[in-house]
């Protein structure tokens, strides 16, 4: 093909009418409307900048009711038999109800239920609530009430710890004055944890209680009877606590009357009693620094921000510490606060630079005022999209940010393709009114297109399924906001800017020409830099771009082979784990856990003492995790002369900062100790961090559970991971008679493991012991460590049965459980209130003579209260039970769970290798068991199906929004046909940059799917136009010049808002990479590749539409011939076929 000149577009001759008619006239021309809209959206972002809540993930509560019923002294075997089985089949199949989890614990059972997405949950409380009380008379005559409520949303703010060499009650005495303080200065909710409460014991002489023909029973109703019959009330909604008549001691309680004989003898408590009071050294205890402590948990409620709470938080720590005794240690830690402003701050900082960025390419590519009120839509769209986002209730969190971020450059696309255009118009002779209106005007169409396509891009994204869709659902109502407020700024305020803009540039040019005016020195320079500028990319744009449009248009079928080929080895490349998938991008939290678990047989002062040690041993831990660390970055370093030649200048900017951190964890090693990276370190015996118990599971004592937790500081400022700190654990120094250790890194939003099988179906011994070879075979994959299941063995049980002796003489289960109970067990004969909080009576026998004989001579009493023996009425029989039974949807379950190295693959790679050994057949076939990955695995399926099939709407909707614009069903193809360009970007990108390839990775894509047709529109829409008076092959080279700038211009600026992004080193800001690199290489190689490729496309439709015309007008005329009557006909179709093509291209041949 001959090169053919250019010829600028002509312009057309506009009505002075068709100026002032509409919207966009009437704020062009109207003196201030303009400004007051502008005005009018900076404060609306004003005030919601000053009212908007801080966070770092947005809020997310799914919708569930929990149903807890208590059976005091009850092993687990016994209540999911009497109370879960009962009730699971009436909730199970209430309307909406999407999933029911129950859990038998020894005391105690517990309901979850889940509902579907949008349930009235008061309805639903009311359905739970008829389904419990239909069948609340089966359950055992001593098991409580069922306590139901809705579970309302609650985030943790930070957490306060108290400690001191101080008694029990002295420490909470403190603990709760400064919880009633906080909660008096606004804050929601603030628990006090690890505080025990006094008890008063009353320990029964079992020999005296036969002499005397009384029982423990008798003992127990003696001392309710003291108390009040008028109850205090309910403590928590869980328990009633009364007032006592006197003062509630343990002398009172001894002064109890029991009963008065008819010779006026009277029998008290404290004749057959022991009575003392004490604080038990059982159930949770915080220590710190061998210590004793006590925690308070601060939470804030949907409505609550953690920033300005924290900052209550401090102001109250500082006043009351001078206030404190001086051995008393106050430690805020695991601050949310913290993290939620350094992450802010971080993208903030991200953002500004992102901004810099947009403004130098438009000025760089743009007049200084056009570039000025092109600029000026920034902060006004983002003040108004954050007016949008407080009134729908949104706050400022990772996702918001990010989407703030992702739309710099995308708001200012509008407003280039606008005021570039209007200030074209000036340049060809219109006035300055006329090119502003007309701009605005003749752009209004591919701009809402191009809009349009983005908004349905995003807009899709709000309905992704699952938690991580809810969680991610910001993202595309940030975006949709601003692109909408976007296009308010542009056909509304930009106009008349515009109008004013051009007016003022064209006094100033003729005051020049009449010799009145003389630009200053910073005009001159400015001006010198924008004739060069223009001059040079007008060359390129005419001499150099236009010439290589002409070739590729000449080669256009070569060129639609090799983009196929490449777009085919990108997919060849993701099918060969290239780059590596990882569904969640966990950021790391600064918290580890460590689990322990003493054999049996040990006591309390030995778990103690295996927490101390650990404690003792944490900075050795950090000092080998330091070493190691460095160890690894140095390799890391060396490794990086080797790579890909496609990532050199990637990798010449890691290795700078590789050996950046190298240095400052080498200086950090010389001069800071190891202890100066803990923010905190305490213990806790009866109490385990969240996961599993450590050791084989055969422990369910409370004082043989233990553990540690250590707070490091920012990994920013410590480098080093907690991985480093994690997989050294196991080298603790352990006690003789530890049993296990298990631990745990943090993410994001506390303690996870990244594998989670379930085992479902068949006995809980048939799961426990399929648990137990799962374990062996993942702790066996290379990677893979902590595997363990969540289902402990219990202590063994001696089950009663009543026999038919006992079952005539009037005996049940019920009767008996309760007399066993209060000869064995002991039971709570009165909760009472004073002023140091609630106190428990317990009534008990010496456990020193529960013997073996014990059982064999004990009278139980018949219900018309004649004693008979114990082993005439009820049979033995000695089980091994559990102490924890878990069903889901009716079917008994047991989930293990695994800490998995991200760096040896992800889930998806540990299911393949279960399945290559033969691990899950075997565990299928040998236990019947069925093998479920939940947890990660479960919300990665879940997303990819949602993903698959927004994906789909999306390109639905984008197509149907093309051919609208277009009026054609054919040409939206052209413009689609860029989109594989993005994938193909996105996949270098990763491969680029080394990142894994992330659940948000592909939240981008589909935004990119919308951004990356918005040039095509733009190109083709021009292109259509000048065919319109130009033979098609002119008007394809003239059509892609003259939008090369704006083609350009807004892809540059929608990268370069992202661009300091895809170098942040922080670690925290790691998962927010991945979607940026999606649509900066998806972009930019689109961008890239639709300069040239949309052109030719263009061709390749008009070489076929002019193929079928002609092969239909062959067709015709053997028709016509052969059968006249088909002419009609023939004729209709081929008005049908050519309708795809625009007429205006009929008399150019391609």
């Amino acid at each position: 093909m001959a090169l053919t000149a250019y010829r600028p577009e002509r312009p057309e001759v506009i009505r002075d009418t068709d100026v002032e008619k509409g919207f966009i006239a009437a704020f062009a021309r109207h003196g201030t409307a303009a400004n007051i809209l502008m005005m009018l959206m900076i404060a609306a972002g004003v005030w919601a900048f000053f009212n908007l809540r801080t966070q770092f993930f947005p809020d997310f509560v799914q919708e569930r009711i929990t149903v807890n019923v208590s059976w005091p002294d009850a092993p687990a075997a016994s209540v999911d038999e009497a109370i879960v089985q009962v009730l699971e089949p009436e909730v199970r199949f209430l309307e909406n109800v999407d999933s029911v989890f129950a859990s038998a614990n020894d005391n105690a059972a517990v309901f979850s239920l889940l509902f579907k997405t949008g349930t009235d949950m008061e309805q639903a409380l009311a359905d739970v609530t008829s389904a419990v009380d239909a069948v609340e008379s089966s359950f055992p005559e001593d098991a409580a009430d069922a306590r139901i409520r809705v579970s309302a949303f609650r985030d943790p703010v930070s957490s306060i710890l108290i400690a001191g060499p101080l008694s029990q009650s002295g420490l909470k005495t403190i603990a709760e004055r400064m919880r009633d303080d906080l909660l008096n200065r606004g804050l929601l909710e603030v628990n006090v944890q690890g505080a025990r409460n006094a008890e008063i014991e009353v320990e029964v002489d079992e020999a005296a209680l036969r002499r005397l023909g009384l029982t423990p029973a008798d003992v127990s109703t003696a001392i309710a009877r003291r108390a009040n019959d008028l109850p205090a009330g309910t403590l928590g909604g869980e328990r009633a606590v009364r007032t006592l008549g006197t003062e509630a001691s343990a002398d009172s309680i001894a002064d109890s009357l029991i009963r008065a004989e008819p010779d006026g003898t009277v029998i008290r408590v404290g004749d057959v009693a022991q009575v003392t009071e004490s604080v038990p050294d059982t159930g949770r205890s915080i220590y710190f620094q061998g210590e004793p402590a006590i925690s308070l948990q601060i939470r804030r409620g949907p409505e609550g921000d953690a920033i300005r709470q924290q900052a209550v938080i401090r102001e109250y720590l500082e006043e009351i510490r001078p206030t404190l005794p001086a051995n008393i240690t106050i430690e805020n830690y695991d601050v949310r606060a913290d993290l939620i402003l350094g992450r802010v701050l971080l993208l903030r900082d991200n953002a500004f630079y992102g901004v810099l960025i947009v403004l130098a390419f438009l000025f760089l590519f743009l007049n200084m005022r056009t570039a000025f009120w092109i600029a000026v839509g920034i902060p006004v769209s983002i003040a108004a999209t954050l007016g949008v986002m407080w009134a729908l209730g949104l706050s400022i969190n990772m996702f918001t940010l990010f989407a703030l971020i992702l739309s710099l450059g995308i708001i200012v696309d509008d407003a280039i393709v606008v005021g570039e255009y209007a200030d074209f118009l000036h340049q060809q002779g219109y006035k300055p009114a006329k090119a502003a209106i007309i701009g605005a005007k003749r752009m209004i169409g591919p701009v809402v297109a191009a809009a349009t396509t983005t908004i349905v891009a995003f807009g899709v994204l709000y309905f992704l399924p699952g938690r991580l869709g809810s969680i991610a659902s910001d993202i595309p109502v940030t975006v949709v906001a601003v692109l909408i407020a976007s296009l308010i700024e542009c056909f509304l305020v930009l106009p008349g800017h515009m109008y004013h803009a051009l007016k003022q540039r064209e006094r100033a040019e003729r005051r020049l020409r009449s010799g009145n005016g003389h630009p200053t020195p910073v005009n001159a320079v400015i001006a010198g830099f924008r004739t060069r500028f223009d001059a040079g990319f007008e060359y390129a744009r005419l001499r150099l771009f236009r010439p290589m449009v002409a070739f590729f248009v000449w080669a256009r079928y070569p060129l639609l082979v090799g983009v196929l080929v490449i777009f085919v080895y990108a997919i060849a490349m993701v099918m060969t784990g290239s780059p590596r998938w990882s569904f969640f991008i966990r950021p790391e939290n600064n918290t580890v856990n460590v689990n322990l678990t003493m054999v049996e047989g040990a006591t309390r002062a030995d778990t103690l003492e295996q927490l101390m040690m650990a404690e003792a041993y944490v900075p050795e831990l950090i000092r080998d995790a330091r070493t190691s660390h460095l160890s690894n970055m140095q390799r890391e370093l060396g490794d990086m002369a080797e790579g890909a030649w496609y990532s050199w200048p990637k990798r010449q900017y890691d290795q700078r900062v590789l050996a950046t951190k190298i240095e400052r964890l080498e200086e950090r090693i010389e001069s800071v100790p190891p202890e100066d990276d803990v923010v905190v370190i305490f213990s806790q015996v009866g109490a385990r961090g969240g996961f599993g118990f450590g050791g084989t599971g055969s422990v369910s004592d409370p004082d043989l559970l233990g553990n540690v937790r250590v707070e490091l500081v920012e990994q920013d400022t410590r480098i080093f991971g907690t991985r480093s700190l994690f997989f050294g654990l196991q080298s603790i120094p352990k006690h003789p008679k530890l049993e296990g250790l298990a631990s745990r890194r943090s993410f994001g939003g506390g303690d996870a493991s990244s594998i989670s099988v379930a085992l479902v179906g068949g006995e809980t011994e048939q799961l426990k012991a399929a648990a137990l070879q799962l374990s062996a075979f993942l702790n066996g994959i290379e990677g893979v460590s902590e595997a363990e299941d969540d289902t402990p063995y219990g202590t063994t049980q001696l089950v009663a049965q009543v026999s038919d002796r006992g079952a005539a003489l009037g005996f049940d289960a019920g009767s008996v459980g309760q007399q066993l109970r209060a000869w064995i067990s002991g039971e709570t004969a009165v909760n009472l209130v004073r002023d140091d909080g609630e106190i428990s009576v317990t009534v008990k026998v010496d456990e020193a003579v529960q013997t073996a004989n014990f059982l064999a001579g004990l009278d139980l009493y018949t219900p018309a209260g004649t004693p008979v023996k114990l082993n005439q009425v009820v049979d033995f029989t000695e089980i091994a039970g559990f102490s924890l039974i878990q069903s889901r949807d009716g079917a008994r379950r047991i989930t293990v769970q695994a800490e998995l190295n991200e760096d040896m693959g992800n889930v998806g790679d540990v299911e393949a290798r279960l399945r290559e050994i033969g691990a899950i057949g075997a565990l299928e076939g040998d236990f019947g068991v069925q093998v479920a990955f939940e947890g990660e695995a479960e919300e990665e399926r879940e997303f990819l199906i949602g993903f698959r099939n927004v994906l789909v709407v999306a390109m639905g909707l984008i197509f149907l929004t093309l051919a609208w614009v277009f009026q054609s069903f054919f040409r939206p193809l052209i413009v689609m046909a860029i989109i594989p360009l993005g994938f193909v970007g996105m996949i270098f990108g990763h491969l680029i940059h080394g990142q894994v390839l992330s659940f948000l990775s592909l939240i981008g894509f589909v935004g990119l799917t919308g951004i990356i047709v918005n040039d095509s529109i733009v190109l083709i829409s021009t292109i259509e136009r000048r065919a319109r008076h130009q033979p098609v092959r002119n008007a394809i080279l003239d059509g892609a010049a003259d939008r090369l700038r704006p083609v350009l211009l807004t892809s540059l600026t929608t990268i370069g808002g992202l661009m300091p992004l895809l170098f942040e080193t922080s670690v925290q800001a790691q998962f927010l990479i991945p979607p940026s690199l999606t649509i900066v290489y998806g972009l930019g190689l689109g961008t890239i590749v639709v300069l040239v490729l949309a052109p030719a496309l263009f061709a390749v439709q008009h070489d076929v539409t002019s193929s079928l015309r002609s092969a239909t007008v062959v067709i015709n005329r053997l028709l016509s011939k052969r059968r006249p009557r088909f002419a009609s006909a023939a004729a209709a179709g081929a008005a049908a076929t050519g309708a795809a093509a625009d007429p205006a291209l009929t008399d150019e041949g391609a």
